[in-house]
């Protein structure tokens, strides 16, 4: 059989030959060829076939001449029993309306046909010979067999959207979109009426209903059991910090900053020192560094004293907490320890050897300092129950590879470190610097826990760490888990759909899985393995005259119990000793050393409860512990003053200390002339001995108008003056410019 079905439409092909169960994909050359081939295996085998839904004919196209003349003169005894319905002799089926056609017997040497207008016509003839150019050019053949498998692979993608119901383009939006109180026949639907088949399970917790609560079989809406591990760990001091019995604040910051640490400390500045030295043997006769000597463990704790004196005596610059004006002098600090040496200190402070062990490691330059400061806090101090993992920020703007910005921070540049803390007192059990190497979330959870796992800890974290298969690996380690949660963390599908406005202000949606307890509340997500599955009532903070409000019991507690680190920061912040450097690692170790006085701070008040000593309080008495004069002036004065240290052949000579200009010490009219003698004034000198000697300007006759300059000054005033009249004049008369 041959059937003329050249001028049907591409929609009428591919509907007929989805009927038949073809594959309806390609160019309408293509389709055109499946449908007469189908046909043909349909008139030959015998089987019962569909009417086509479209047929016309022109007998003005060869085409349809010579398909119309072949089926004609085949079977002419078929022809006579079916009776045609148009003068042209042929059958013609009107598929105008949309009423089910009558399934027939095939009918041989039947010629298809459909009527069209001269339209119609036109597009399909031109089509027609568009089709028969192409099959007679083979580059035009392969070109487009290209494209028709491209277009399949398309093809079946969206037909396998379109089986799983994820297809965004074909499927209506109003059949995407879900009702509380639907059914799920309803919701298949589209039929926004039929919703009387369906109750909500209760008032609070409503029932979604969905494809997802299908799939989601393994969760459920009741029988929520909570998780207990009984807490077997004794929270409080522990080690060195539980044996000390002293009530000096400066004993408890020593269990961190130990003489070992510090000694260490002082080791490596003073290599880098000798080793910067001889790197620039040709210094400057009166450069600071001349004055150099090696640093000691007596002096480090003396200038970490000042260091943290600027913690709560604010000054913009460090140079002026040696200013000896009356308006803003702060005495204690030239009387501790001169400026020039706290300057050269700080510039030559080295906190690991000069070479890194590990070429990974961007945090070689304080790696030693860190690892032994934060092995004290896991060793001093046991945490309680309720314990945090959250995010710290020091502040820094150095150009470091790791620093990292975030526009809702208060500290938006800086290095981020995570902390885990105490929940209740805010103690800094552990910390980890990001130095962006991109580890697993539960890589940094576990390395922060530490020892903690075991102990029946409930822990506490934020939406960034928390998620389904994290809350079941820490089940495992018998440790509960709380907090927020982002979307695609593993809770059920359903409750990416519900919003804040489809649940009242005290409603919430629970879903668990035996393990895990997923609740929406107020348009967030919270996961919990140890609350239970009800509404607790929590005071309103700031607002004294309304009553309490009613909140999830995990919400509760964690708003409650996620506030360790946020106490941390805010107690550093309010007495920070991190000065201005370009250096990271000096910036860093100071923020070490604050978690070191807060946390000596927390395990004090363990000690001694009766004692509500406040951390301002506590850094004031750790101040005058370690600034007590452990140098003698004298002696000081004394290397000063003209003693010579040998090395080889090479002399290094410290210059004579120069007096204030506009002021005079009070000891110059004491009467005791015989300890006011004048000496020659000395500098530093690379030649050999003696050492060169340099005039200054006498300060009597620089006060009566006179330039004059002199070798002699007073040793203890420290004043260049001529001998004879100026000293006399100077250390006898009150107004000695006259």
């Amino acid at each position: 059989m041959s059937c003329d079905v050249m001028k049907l439409k591409l929609n009428e092909l591919k509907s007929e030959l989805q009927r038949r169960g073809l594959n309806a994909i390609g160019l309408k050359v293509d389709l055109v060829r499946r449908l007469k081939s189908a046909l043909d295996k349909e008139a030959l085998g015998g089987n019962e076939t569909e009417e086509l839904q479209a047929f016309a004919g022109s007998d003005s196209d060869p085409l349809e001449e010579d398909g119309g003349s072949d089926s004609g003169s085949c079977y002419e005894e078929e022809e006579a029993e079916f009776e045609p319905d148009s003068e042209s002799g042929c059958s013609t089926i009107d598929f105008s309306t949309n009423a089910e056609l009558p399934k027939t017997s095939p009918i041989p040497g039947m010629v298809v046909k459909l009527e069209l207008d001269e339209k119609e016509d036109v597009i399909i003839k031109q089509e027609m010979k568009e089709d028969l150019r192409i099959e007679n050019n083979p580059e035009t053949q392969e070109q487009l067999k290209v494209e028709s498998e491209i277009t399949g692979q398309h093809g079946q993608k969206r037909r396998r959207e379109e089986s799983s119901g994820d297809n965004n383009f074909e499927q209506p939006k109003e059949k995407r979109s879900w009702n509380m109180q639907r059914s799920p026949t309803s919701w298949q639907s589209g039929d926004e009426s039929s919703d009387s088949s369906s109750t909500p399970d209760d008032s609070v917790n409503k029932d979604v209903w969905s494809r997802d609560d299908v799939e989601d079989c393994s969760w459920h809406a009741a029988g929520w059991e909570p998780n207990q591990f009984s807490f077997t760990a004794s929270p409080g001091p522990r080690s060195g910090a539980a044996e000390l019995d002293s009530t000096s604040p400066a004993d408890f910051l020593e269990l961190f900053l130990t003489d070992e640490l510090l000694q260490q400390i002082a080791d490596w500045t003073n290599s880098y020192a000798t080793r910067y030295f001889q790197a620039q043997s040709e210094r400057l006769p009166h450069s600071r560094s001349c004055g150099w000597k090696p640093v000691s463990v007596a002096e480090l704790k003396t200038l970490f004293g000042l260091t943290f004196i600027t913690s709560y005596v604010k000054k913009p610059t460090i140079s002026l907490y040696w200013s000896m004006d009356e308006v803003d002098a702060t005495p204690h600090f030239g009387r501790t320890m001169p400026r020039n040496r706290f300057q050269l200190i700080w510039k030559f402070f080295k906190f690991n050897n000069t070479t890194p062990q590990d070429n990974n490691d961007k945090m070689y330059k304080v790696r030693p300092v860190l690892d032994y400061v934060v092995e004290k806090f896991k060793e001093m101090y046991q945490p309680g129950q309720n314990i945090c993992i959250d995010e710290g920020m020091m502040l820094c703007r150095s150009r470091v590879s790791f620093r990292v910005f975030n526009p809702k921070k208060t500290v938006k540049y800086g290095i981020k470190s995570y902390i885990l803390c105490d929940s209740a007192t805010g103690y800094c059990f552990n910390l980890q610097p990001d130095v962006k190497e991109t580890p697993m979330t539960s890589e940094i959870v576990f390395s922060l826990l530490d020892r903690l796992p075991g102990y029946g800890y409930t822990l506490y974290m934020n939406e960034s760490y928390n998620s389904v298969a994290m809350c079941e690996l820490l089940l495992g380690a018998e440790t509960n888990v709380c907090g927020k949660l982002k979307n695609n963390r593993g809770e059920p599908k359903i409750f990416r759909k519900v919003t804040k406005n489809e649940l009242g202000v005290e409603d919430k949606f629970t879903r668990h899985n035996k393990k895990v307890m997923v609740v929406a509340w107020q348009g967030k997500l919270y996961v919990t393995t140890c609350h239970k599955d009800i509404m607790k009532e929590v005071p309103q903070k700031g607002q004294k005259d309304e009553g309490p409000t009613s909140k999830p019991e995990c919400v509760a507690a964690y708003n409650s119990s996620m506030t360790g680190v946020q106490k941390l920061d805010q107690k550093i912040t309010y007495y920070p000793f991190v000065r201005k450097s370009t250096d990271w690692s000096k910036k860093f170790v100071a923020y070490l050393f604050q978690l070191c006085m807060f946390n000596a701070h927390v395990i004090y008040r363990a000690r001694h409860p009766e004692e509500r000593i406040t951390l301002l309080e506590f850094m004031r008495s750790v101040v005058k512990s370690w600034t007590v004069k452990r140098y003698v002036l004298a002696q000081v004065r004394k290397d000063e003053e003209g003693t010579f240290e040998r090395c080889g052949d090479l002399v290094a000579h410290r210059p004579c200390k120069r007096a204030p200009t506009r002021t005079d010490p009070d000891s110059r009219l004491d009467g005791q002339l015989a300890k006011h003698r004048l000496e020659y004034v000395t500098t530093a000198s690379r030649s050999v001995d003696p050492p060169k000697r340099s005039g200054r300007r006498c300060r009597v006759c620089a006060r009566r108008g006179l330039r004059k300059d002199t070798r002699m000054w007073c040793v203890s005033c420290c004043v260049a003056l001529h001998p004879g009249e100026c000293f006399t004049a100077y250390h006898t008369k009150l107004n000695y410019s006259e």
